[in-house]
């Protein structure tokens, strides 16, 4: 890698880890397409990897004392399990077509996230397994674990509950996909340069989330929160479109 190529990396993680710093998760909606302007898929994804570990890591522990296993460990179970079959999937169909399906179902849920106020849903047994199941399935086929911030939104108040507790869930999932990753190889010189140059942009950009967090109202912040996840059904959907063409 070249000095402006690096540059240019270190200003898209930074920018992307600002967004996380304030709502918890959309880094990778940011840096994704960025980075692959000029890398592949095969080293953003697992170069990346150790960074988010990191860093949520860090979000899990700030945030600690907001932490319920009660309520996401049954989250990261069902969401390991729809890994499974959401992998096995990508031999059949129209991965395209489920995937603009996907981000339209994002749009469709946002939207209703719009009109309710956060924490007044009814928490539900079944609702959880099936957002956490589908949302396994989404990141198996397309990495995209998005469905069971839905369920999360709903059930917490404050922005260090739902913090604590998406982080903690992408903890679990990455070191799954870890583990993965190791025992098939795709961990490359590339990838691990990448970890090096991603890991202190993401630190800082965290940093000026966390500063420009301070000036925002649990209100605003539980709206930053629905308008990414929007975002992110967005990207879905144009990026799909842009398959199907």
């Amino acid at each position: 890698m070249d000095i402006p190529l690096i540059l240019y990396i270190f200003v898209c993680i930074t920018v992307s880890f600002i967004i996380k710093g304030l709502v918890g998760f959309g880094d990778p909606l940011l840096y994704t397409p960025l980075l692959s302007v000029f890398l592949p898929n095969s080293t953003i994804t697992p170069g990346m990897l150790p960074v988010s570990l990191v860093l949520n890591a860090r979000v899990v522990w700030k945030n600690r004392a907001h932490f319920s296993p009660r309520l996401v460990l049954p989250i990261a179970a069902f969401v390991m399990l729809g890994i499974i079959p959401g992998t096995l999937l990508l031999r059949y169909g129209s991965p395209s077509v489920l995937k603009l399906l996907l981000g339209l179902v994002i749009i469709a849920m946002g939207a209703e996230m719009l009109t309710r106020k956060p924490g007044t849903g009814k928490p539900s047994a079944l609702l959880r397994s099936v957002m956490s199941f589908l949302s396994g399935v989404t990141a198996g086929l397309f990495g995209i674990d998005l469905l069971f911030l839905a369920y999360l939104e709903r059930v917490t108040q404050r922005r260090e509950e739902f913090r604590g507790n998406v982080c903690f869930v992408f903890i679990i999932e990455g070191v799954f996909r870890t583990v993965l990753y190791i025992w098939s190889g795709m961990f490359s010189r590339e990838s691990l340069l990448l970890s090096l140059i991603a890991l202190p942009a993401s630190l800082l950009g965290m940093g000026i989330g966390a500063l420009l967090d301070r000036r925002v109202s649990d209100r605003l912040s539980h709206r930053f929160i629905i308008y990414v996840f929007i975002l992110g059904g967005v990207s879905t959907s144009v990026y799909a479109l842009l398959q199907l063409l």
